[in-house]
């Protein structure tokens, strides 16, 4: 069973990453507005997932949890990259490649956090 304080921290986190989704849709999305999504959603990950510990899973949930928060860390970093890349693109078709490839990443990180909180009921 995944401890209360793992679960509201990944909940926390799939809401900001669920947001950003929603603002990457938007007909009217801004660079900024998707900038500053990513900005809270990093200080989620830093200062709530970041700290938790996999000791206090059990044992083939442990390493679970490990590979998983080791990827969507991989993959949130990739993400800050992909927003900085999209920031500087100037034509739209290459804004377009990137908001593909943000849009992909955030899929990916949303899918990591689903997948932790179905630790839970294995």
């Amino acid at each position: 069973m995944l401890p209360t304080l793992h679960q509201n921290a990944y909940q926390k986190l799939l809401t900001l990453l669920r947001g950003l989704r929603e603002q990457i849709d938007s007909p009217n999305s801004r660079v900024t507005v998707i900038q500053e999504k990513f900005q809270q959603i990093q200080q989620v990950f830093q200062e709530d997932v970041m700290p938790l510990e996999s000791d206090e899973l059990e044992g083939a949930i442990a390493s679970r949890f490990q590979s998983v928060q080791t990827e969507m860390h991989r993959a949130l970093r990739l993400l800050g990259t992909d927003i900085l890349f999209l920031r500087s693109s100037k034509q739209a078709a290459t804004s377009e490649q990137r908001l593909a490839a943000i849009r992909d990443r955030v899929d990916n990180s949303i899918g990591f956090c689903q997948a932790i909180l179905t630790f839970e009921s294995e």
